[in-house]
Protein backbone atom coordinates (compact mmCIF):
# COMPACT_ATOMS: atom_id res chain seq x y z
CA UNK A 1 0.00 0.00 0.00
CA UNK A 2 2.89 2.38 0.70
CA UNK A 3 4.25 1.73 -2.79
CA UNK A 4 0.82 2.40 -4.31
CA UNK A 5 0.49 5.69 -2.42
CA UNK A 6 4.01 6.73 -3.41
CA UNK A 7 3.05 6.13 -7.04
CA UNK A 8 -0.24 8.05 -6.72
CA UNK A 9 1.44 10.96 -4.98
CA UNK A 10 3.14 12.05 -8.20
CA UNK A 11 -0.26 13.41 -9.30
CA UNK A 12 -0.64 15.60 -6.20
CA UNK A 13 -0.25 19.35 -6.91
CA UNK A 14 2.92 20.65 -5.31
CA UNK A 15 4.46 17.22 -4.66
CA UNK A 16 8.15 16.81 -5.45
CA UNK A 17 8.96 14.32 -8.16
CA UNK A 18 12.64 14.12 -7.27
CA UNK A 19 14.48 14.12 -3.95
CA UNK A 20 15.70 17.48 -2.74
CA UNK A 21 17.57 18.62 0.30
CA UNK A 22 15.30 18.76 3.34
CA UNK A 23 16.34 22.32 4.21
CA UNK A 24 15.38 23.50 0.70
CA UNK A 25 11.90 22.03 0.91
CA UNK A 26 9.95 25.05 2.09
CA UNK A 27 11.88 27.53 -0.02
CA UNK A 28 11.77 25.79 -3.39
CA UNK A 29 8.44 23.91 -3.30
CA UNK A 30 4.93 25.02 -2.51
CA UNK A 31 3.07 23.11 0.12
CA UNK A 32 1.33 20.06 -1.27
CA UNK A 33 -2.39 20.35 -1.92
CA UNK A 34 -3.70 17.06 -0.55
CA UNK A 35 -6.31 15.33 -2.69
CA UNK A 36 -8.72 12.52 -1.78
CA UNK A 37 -8.16 8.92 -2.87
CA UNK A 38 -11.27 6.76 -2.71
CA UNK A 39 -12.00 3.14 -1.96
CA UNK A 40 -14.04 0.81 0.19
CA UNK A 41 -13.69 0.60 3.96
CA UNK A 42 -10.79 -1.87 3.86
CA UNK A 43 -8.86 0.26 1.35
CA UNK A 44 -9.32 3.35 3.53
CA UNK A 45 -8.18 1.42 6.58
CA UNK A 46 -5.03 0.29 4.77
CA UNK A 47 -4.31 3.82 3.55
CA UNK A 48 -4.49 5.12 7.10
CA UNK A 49 -2.22 2.27 8.19
CA UNK A 50 0.32 3.35 5.55
CA UNK A 51 0.10 6.92 6.85
CA UNK A 52 0.81 5.73 10.39
CA UNK A 53 3.77 3.67 9.20
CA UNK A 54 5.27 6.81 7.68
CA UNK A 55 4.60 9.26 10.53
CA UNK A 56 8.34 9.58 11.19
CA UNK A 57 9.12 10.76 7.63
CA UNK A 58 11.22 13.91 7.21
CA UNK A 59 9.19 15.44 4.38
CA UNK A 60 5.56 15.70 3.39
CA UNK A 61 6.18 13.29 0.53
CA UNK A 62 7.73 10.70 2.82
CA UNK A 63 4.78 11.02 5.21
CA UNK A 64 2.39 10.55 2.26
CA UNK A 65 0.54 13.73 3.22
CA UNK A 66 -0.55 14.40 -0.35
CA UNK A 67 -3.39 11.88 -0.10
CA UNK A 68 -6.39 11.72 2.21
CA UNK A 69 -8.90 8.89 2.40
CA UNK A 70 -12.41 9.07 0.99
CA UNK A 71 -14.67 6.10 1.65
CA UNK A 72 -16.95 5.45 -1.31
CA UNK A 73 -20.50 4.23 -1.49
CA UNK A 74 -21.04 0.97 -3.38
CA UNK A 75 -19.62 -1.30 -0.70
CA UNK A 76 -21.45 0.75 1.92
CA UNK A 77 -24.69 0.04 0.06
CA UNK A 78 -23.91 -3.67 0.42
CA UNK A 79 -23.30 -3.32 4.15
CA UNK A 80 -26.43 -1.20 4.67
CA UNK A 81 -28.49 -3.83 2.86
CA UNK A 82 -26.81 -6.57 4.91
CA UNK A 83 -27.75 -4.78 8.13
CA UNK A 84 -31.35 -4.68 6.94
CA UNK A 85 -31.37 -8.38 6.01
CA UNK A 86 -29.79 -9.34 9.34
CA UNK A 87 -32.59 -7.58 11.16
CA UNK A 88 -35.66 -8.46 9.08
CA UNK A 89 -34.89 -11.63 7.10
CA UNK A 90 -35.22 -14.99 8.84
CA UNK A 91 -35.90 -18.32 7.07
CA UNK A 92 -37.88 -19.41 10.11
CA UNK A 93 -40.54 -16.79 9.31
CA UNK A 94 -41.82 -18.53 6.16
CA UNK A 95 -45.35 -18.89 7.59
CA UNK A 96 -45.60 -15.36 8.97
CA UNK A 97 -47.40 -13.19 6.42
CA UNK A 98 -45.70 -9.89 5.69
CA UNK A 99 -42.14 -10.89 6.62
CA UNK A 100 -39.41 -10.59 4.02
CA UNK A 101 -38.80 -14.32 3.77
CA UNK A 102 -42.50 -15.06 3.34
CA UNK A 103 -42.82 -12.41 0.63
CA UNK A 104 -39.70 -13.73 -1.07
CA UNK A 105 -41.41 -17.12 -1.36
CA UNK A 106 -44.68 -15.60 -2.60
CA UNK A 107 -42.99 -14.06 -5.65
CA UNK A 108 -40.48 -16.93 -6.00
CA UNK A 109 -37.26 -14.90 -5.72
CA UNK A 110 -35.04 -17.92 -5.07
CA UNK A 111 -31.84 -16.01 -5.87
CA UNK A 112 -32.42 -13.85 -2.77
CA UNK A 113 -30.39 -15.02 0.23
CA UNK A 114 -29.46 -13.51 3.55
CA UNK A 115 -25.86 -13.12 2.38
CA UNK A 116 -26.07 -9.93 0.33
CA UNK A 117 -22.56 -10.31 -1.10
CA UNK A 118 -23.63 -13.52 -2.85
CA UNK A 119 -25.93 -11.54 -5.19
CA UNK A 120 -26.22 -7.87 -4.28
CA UNK A 121 -28.32 -6.90 -7.30
CA UNK A 122 -30.87 -9.66 -6.69
CA UNK A 123 -31.28 -8.72 -3.03
CA UNK A 124 -31.38 -5.00 -3.81
CA UNK A 125 -34.04 -5.50 -6.50
CA UNK A 126 -36.15 -7.58 -4.10
CA UNK A 127 -35.91 -5.01 -1.29
CA UNK A 128 -36.79 -2.16 -3.67
CA UNK A 129 -39.84 -4.08 -4.91
CA UNK A 130 -41.00 -4.92 -1.38
CA UNK A 131 -40.49 -1.29 -0.30
CA UNK A 132 -42.63 -0.03 -3.17
CA UNK A 133 -45.32 -2.56 -2.29
CA UNK A 134 -45.28 -1.44 1.36
CA UNK A 135 -45.70 2.20 0.32
CA UNK A 136 -48.65 1.25 -1.91
CA UNK A 137 -50.24 -0.82 0.86
CA UNK A 138 -49.84 2.08 3.31
CA UNK A 139 -51.45 4.45 0.80
CA UNK A 140 -54.41 2.09 0.28
CA UNK A 141 -54.91 1.94 4.04
CA UNK A 142 -54.63 5.70 4.50
CA UNK A 143 -57.10 6.43 1.70
CA UNK A 144 -59.54 3.61 2.43
CA UNK A 145 -59.06 2.05 -1.01
CA UNK A 146 -59.63 -1.63 -1.76
CA UNK A 147 -57.26 -1.98 -4.74
CA UNK A 148 -54.74 -0.08 -6.82
CA UNK A 149 -57.27 0.38 -9.62
CA UNK A 150 -59.81 2.22 -7.43
CA UNK A 151 -60.00 6.02 -7.72
CA UNK A 152 -58.32 7.86 -4.87
CA UNK A 153 -60.90 9.70 -2.73
CA UNK A 154 -58.26 12.26 -1.76
CA UNK A 155 -57.97 13.53 -5.34
CA UNK A 156 -60.66 16.12 -6.17
CA UNK A 157 -62.63 16.00 -9.39
CA UNK A 158 -61.18 17.75 -12.45
CA UNK A 159 -57.68 17.71 -10.96
CA UNK A 160 -56.27 16.88 -14.39
CA UNK A 161 -57.23 20.35 -15.59
CA UNK A 162 -55.31 22.13 -12.80
CA UNK A 163 -51.92 23.76 -13.33
CA UNK A 164 -48.69 21.96 -12.47
CA UNK A 165 -48.11 23.95 -9.28
CA UNK A 166 -51.51 23.04 -7.88
CA UNK A 167 -51.00 19.39 -8.75
CA UNK A 168 -47.66 19.37 -6.96
CA UNK A 169 -49.08 20.99 -3.83
CA UNK A 170 -51.90 18.45 -3.77
CA UNK A 171 -49.46 15.57 -4.21
CA UNK A 172 -47.23 16.90 -1.43
CA UNK A 173 -50.23 17.15 0.90
CA UNK A 174 -51.43 13.62 0.14
CA UNK A 175 -47.98 12.07 0.45
CA UNK A 176 -47.29 14.05 3.62
CA UNK A 177 -50.34 12.51 5.28
CA UNK A 178 -49.07 8.99 4.55
CA UNK A 179 -45.56 9.78 5.79
CA UNK A 180 -46.82 11.45 8.96
CA UNK A 181 -49.23 8.62 9.71
CA UNK A 182 -46.98 5.62 9.27
CA UNK A 183 -43.31 6.58 9.08
CA UNK A 184 -42.14 9.99 10.25
CA UNK A 185 -43.42 10.48 13.80
CA UNK A 186 -41.67 7.56 15.50
CA UNK A 187 -38.48 8.10 13.50
CA UNK A 188 -38.33 11.75 14.58
CA UNK A 189 -38.80 10.80 18.22
CA UNK A 190 -36.07 8.15 18.24
CA UNK A 191 -33.55 10.38 16.42
CA UNK A 192 -34.28 13.23 18.85
CA UNK A 193 -33.77 10.84 21.76
CA UNK A 194 -30.33 9.91 20.44
CA UNK A 195 -29.36 13.53 19.76
CA UNK A 196 -30.48 14.64 23.24
CA UNK A 197 -28.83 11.64 24.93
CA UNK A 198 -32.06 10.83 26.71
CA UNK A 199 -33.55 7.38 27.22
CA UNK A 200 -36.73 8.46 29.00
CA UNK A 201 -38.43 9.98 25.94
CA UNK A 202 -41.40 7.82 25.05
CA UNK A 203 -41.85 7.20 21.35
CA UNK A 204 -45.13 6.34 19.63
CA UNK A 205 -44.25 2.63 19.49
CA UNK A 206 -47.51 0.72 19.45
CA UNK A 207 -48.05 -2.69 20.97
CA UNK A 208 -48.37 -4.33 17.56
CA UNK A 209 -45.29 -6.21 16.39
CA UNK A 210 -46.68 -6.77 12.89
CA UNK A 211 -47.34 -3.05 12.38
CA UNK A 212 -43.92 -2.10 13.79
CA UNK A 213 -42.20 -4.66 11.54
CA UNK A 214 -43.93 -3.37 8.38
CA UNK A 215 -43.29 0.32 9.06
CA UNK A 216 -39.63 -0.26 9.89
CA UNK A 217 -38.99 -2.42 6.83
CA UNK A 218 -40.40 0.48 4.81
CA UNK A 219 -38.16 3.04 6.55
CA UNK A 220 -35.02 1.03 5.85
CA UNK A 221 -36.14 0.40 2.28
CA UNK A 222 -36.88 4.08 1.63
CA UNK A 223 -33.48 5.14 3.00
CA UNK A 224 -31.88 2.67 0.59
CA UNK A 225 -33.96 3.85 -2.39
CA UNK A 226 -33.10 7.50 -1.68
CA UNK A 227 -29.41 6.52 -1.48
CA UNK A 228 -29.55 4.75 -4.85
CA UNK A 229 -31.36 7.68 -6.49
CA UNK A 230 -28.80 10.10 -5.03
CA UNK A 231 -26.04 8.15 -6.78
CA UNK A 232 -27.85 8.07 -10.10
CA UNK A 233 -28.46 11.81 -9.97
CA UNK A 234 -24.98 12.70 -8.68
CA UNK A 235 -26.37 14.26 -5.50
CA UNK A 236 -23.32 14.37 -3.24
CA UNK A 237 -25.05 16.28 -0.43
CA UNK A 238 -27.69 13.59 -0.10
CA UNK A 239 -25.02 10.89 -0.24
CA UNK A 240 -23.20 12.40 2.74
CA UNK A 241 -26.50 12.81 4.59
CA UNK A 242 -27.14 9.08 4.23
CA UNK A 243 -23.95 8.34 6.18
CA UNK A 244 -25.52 10.02 9.22
CA UNK A 245 -28.23 7.37 9.23
CA UNK A 246 -25.61 4.79 8.35
CA UNK A 247 -23.63 5.58 11.51
CA UNK A 248 -26.69 4.74 13.65
CA UNK A 249 -27.50 1.62 11.63
CA UNK A 250 -23.95 0.29 11.97
CA UNK A 251 -23.85 1.09 15.66
CA UNK A 252 -27.08 -0.87 16.10
CA UNK A 253 -25.89 -3.82 14.00
CA UNK A 254 -22.38 -3.85 15.59
CA UNK A 255 -20.57 -3.14 12.31
CA UNK A 256 -17.91 -1.17 14.14
CA UNK A 257 -15.60 -0.56 11.20
CA UNK A 258 -18.31 1.04 9.08
CA UNK A 259 -19.50 2.99 12.12
CA UNK A 260 -15.96 4.39 12.42
CA UNK A 261 -15.81 5.08 8.68
CA UNK A 262 -19.09 6.98 8.90
CA UNK A 263 -17.69 9.12 11.71
CA UNK A 264 -14.41 9.82 9.90
CA UNK A 265 -16.20 10.87 6.70
CA UNK A 266 -18.68 13.13 8.50
CA UNK A 267 -15.97 14.62 10.72
CA UNK A 268 -13.78 15.34 7.72
CA UNK A 269 -16.53 16.92 5.63
CA UNK A 270 -18.00 19.00 8.46
CA UNK A 271 -14.88 20.07 10.36
CA UNK A 272 -11.43 18.85 9.33
CA UNK A 273 -11.01 19.22 5.58
CA UNK A 274 -10.43 22.43 3.67
CA UNK A 275 -13.27 23.87 1.61
CA UNK A 276 -11.67 22.57 -1.58
CA UNK A 277 -11.19 19.06 -0.16
CA UNK A 278 -14.73 19.09 1.17
CA UNK A 279 -16.04 19.98 -2.30
CA UNK A 280 -13.94 17.25 -3.91
CA UNK A 281 -15.13 14.58 -1.48
CA UNK A 282 -18.80 15.52 -1.81
CA UNK A 283 -18.95 15.78 -5.59
CA UNK A 284 -16.23 13.38 -6.82
CA UNK A 285 -18.06 10.26 -5.69
CA UNK A 286 -19.59 9.44 -9.07
CA UNK A 287 -18.54 8.25 -12.51
CA UNK A 288 -20.72 8.41 -15.63
CA UNK A 289 -19.43 5.89 -18.15
CA UNK A 290 -22.12 6.24 -20.81
CA UNK A 291 -23.20 9.87 -20.48
CA UNK A 292 -26.72 11.12 -20.03
CA UNK A 293 -29.06 11.88 -17.17
CA UNK A 294 -29.45 9.57 -14.14
CA UNK A 295 -26.59 7.28 -15.21
CA UNK A 296 -24.01 8.01 -12.53
CA UNK A 297 -22.29 5.10 -10.80
CA UNK A 298 -20.37 4.86 -7.55
CA UNK A 299 -16.61 5.23 -7.98
CA UNK A 300 -15.77 1.94 -6.26
CA UNK A 301 -18.41 0.14 -8.37
CA UNK A 302 -16.75 1.41 -11.56
CA UNK A 303 -13.43 0.18 -10.19
CA UNK A 304 -14.99 -3.26 -9.71
CA UNK A 305 -16.06 -3.23 -13.37
CA UNK A 306 -12.58 -2.19 -14.50
CA UNK A 307 -10.99 -4.91 -12.36
CA UNK A 308 -13.28 -7.49 -13.92
CA UNK A 309 -12.40 -6.27 -17.41
CA UNK A 310 -8.65 -6.25 -16.66
CA UNK A 311 -8.75 -9.75 -15.14
CA UNK A 312 -10.46 -11.01 -18.28
CA UNK A 313 -7.62 -9.64 -20.42
CA UNK A 314 -4.96 -11.07 -18.09
CA UNK A 315 -6.66 -14.45 -18.10
CA UNK A 316 -6.24 -14.64 -21.88
CA UNK A 317 -2.46 -14.59 -21.40
CA UNK A 318 -2.51 -18.01 -19.81
CA UNK A 319 0.98 -18.94 -18.54
CA UNK A 320 2.59 -15.99 -20.36
CA UNK A 321 1.90 -13.49 -17.60
CA UNK A 322 4.71 -11.15 -16.54
CA UNK A 323 4.57 -7.99 -14.43
CA UNK A 324 5.49 -5.88 -17.46
CA UNK A 325 2.65 -7.27 -19.60
CA UNK A 326 0.10 -6.96 -16.81
CA UNK A 327 1.18 -3.36 -16.24
CA UNK A 328 0.81 -2.65 -19.96
CA UNK A 329 -2.69 -4.12 -19.98
CA UNK A 330 -3.71 -1.92 -17.06
CA UNK A 331 -2.45 1.23 -18.78
CA UNK A 332 -3.92 0.51 -22.22
CA UNK A 333 -7.11 -1.48 -21.62
CA UNK A 334 -9.52 1.48 -21.88
CA UNK A 335 -7.73 2.85 -24.95
CA UNK A 336 -7.93 -0.57 -26.63
CA UNK A 337 -11.57 -0.88 -25.60
CA UNK A 338 -12.42 2.48 -27.19
CA UNK A 339 -10.51 1.58 -30.38
CA UNK A 340 -12.40 -1.71 -30.55
CA UNK A 341 -15.77 0.03 -30.17
CA UNK A 342 -14.93 2.61 -32.85
CA UNK A 343 -13.78 -0.09 -35.27
CA UNK A 344 -16.98 -2.08 -34.74
CA UNK A 345 -19.09 1.01 -35.46
CA UNK A 346 -17.18 1.73 -38.68
CA UNK A 347 -17.57 -1.81 -40.05
CA UNK A 348 -21.21 -2.02 -39.03
CA UNK A 349 -20.99 -4.56 -36.22
CA UNK A 350 -23.99 -4.28 -33.94
CA UNK A 351 -22.81 -3.06 -30.54
CA UNK A 352 -23.12 -5.30 -27.54
CA UNK A 353 -26.15 -4.56 -25.38
CA UNK A 354 -25.48 -2.34 -22.39
CA UNK A 355 -28.98 -2.58 -20.92
CA UNK A 356 -30.45 -5.59 -19.19
CA UNK A 357 -33.98 -6.57 -20.14
CA UNK A 358 -36.23 -5.46 -17.33
CA UNK A 359 -38.79 -7.95 -16.18
CA UNK A 360 -42.28 -6.56 -15.67
CA UNK A 361 -42.69 -6.34 -11.91
CA UNK A 362 -46.34 -5.30 -11.87
CA UNK A 363 -47.71 -8.73 -10.98
CA UNK A 364 -45.08 -9.24 -8.27
CA UNK A 365 -45.90 -5.87 -6.70
CA UNK A 366 -49.62 -6.65 -6.78
CA UNK A 367 -48.99 -10.03 -5.17
CA UNK A 368 -46.97 -8.47 -2.35
CA UNK A 369 -49.54 -5.68 -1.87
CA UNK A 370 -52.32 -8.27 -1.58
CA UNK A 371 -50.33 -10.18 1.04
CA UNK A 372 -49.78 -7.02 3.08
CA UNK A 373 -53.37 -5.89 2.68
CA UNK A 374 -54.84 -9.26 3.66
CA UNK A 375 -52.60 -9.35 6.75
CA UNK A 376 -53.62 -5.79 7.73
CA UNK A 377 -49.99 -4.93 8.43
CA UNK A 378 -50.75 -1.19 8.45
CA UNK A 379 -53.67 -1.51 10.86
CA UNK A 380 -52.86 -1.20 14.55
CA UNK A 381 -54.11 -4.39 16.23
CA UNK A 382 -52.59 -4.49 19.68
CA UNK A 383 -51.02 -7.73 20.87
CA UNK A 384 -50.01 -9.07 17.46
CA UNK A 385 -46.50 -10.36 17.00
CA UNK A 386 -44.42 -12.22 14.43
CA UNK A 387 -43.17 -15.30 16.26
CA UNK A 388 -39.72 -14.95 14.69
CA UNK A 389 -39.45 -11.26 15.63
CA UNK A 390 -40.26 -10.83 19.29
CA UNK A 391 -38.60 -7.43 19.54
CA UNK A 392 -40.95 -4.44 19.82
CA UNK A 393 -38.70 -2.07 17.92
CA UNK A 394 -38.57 1.16 16.09
CA UNK A 395 -35.78 1.92 13.69
CA UNK A 396 -33.21 3.32 16.13
CA UNK A 397 -34.96 2.64 19.41
CA UNK A 398 -32.33 0.17 20.60
CA UNK A 399 -29.35 2.45 19.92
CA UNK A 400 -27.54 2.92 23.23
CA UNK A 401 -27.39 6.71 23.17
CA UNK A 402 -25.13 7.00 26.25
CA UNK A 403 -22.55 4.59 24.84
CA UNK A 404 -22.72 6.20 21.39
CA UNK A 405 -22.19 9.72 22.77
CA UNK A 406 -19.30 8.49 24.88
CA UNK A 407 -17.65 6.88 21.84
CA UNK A 408 -18.17 10.01 19.72
CA UNK A 409 -16.69 12.24 22.43
CA UNK A 410 -13.61 10.02 22.68
CA UNK A 411 -13.07 10.26 18.92
CA UNK A 412 -13.54 14.02 18.90
CA UNK A 413 -11.07 14.35 21.78
CA UNK A 414 -8.49 12.33 19.85
CA UNK A 415 -8.89 14.61 16.86
CA UNK A 416 -8.65 17.76 18.97
CA UNK A 417 -5.36 16.44 20.40
CA UNK A 418 -3.95 16.00 16.92
CA UNK A 419 -4.13 12.21 16.99
CA UNK A 420 -5.55 9.78 14.47
CA UNK A 421 -9.07 8.81 15.54
CA UNK A 422 -8.75 5.14 14.63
Amino acid sequence: MIEILEHLQQYVPGARTELEEIQEREETNPKMQAIPVGGDQLTCERIRGAHMARLDGDTQEERLEGLITMVEDFHEKINFLQAMMDRFYKPGSARETGTLYQLRNVINRRNVTKNVSADYHAVGSFIDLVTSAHVIAAALKAFGMDSIEDPCPKVPLFTESADEGSKKRLLDKIVGEIVDTFFLNSLTVTVNRIEDDETAIEGPIVDDGVYNYATNVTKYGLLRKIYVLATRNGDGIRQIRHWKYGLLVYDLSHKIKYRLESFLLLAGVNALFTEKQRHQIIWNRFVNLSGGKDKNLDGDYVMELLNKYAKGRVKLLGPNQTPEIVDRIGKTMMFCHNVNEKLEREIGVHPAGIHHAQRDKTQDIKAVVNQLKNANVFSVIRGRQHDSFQEQFDMFQNVNSHALHKWLNVKKQEYSNGKYAF
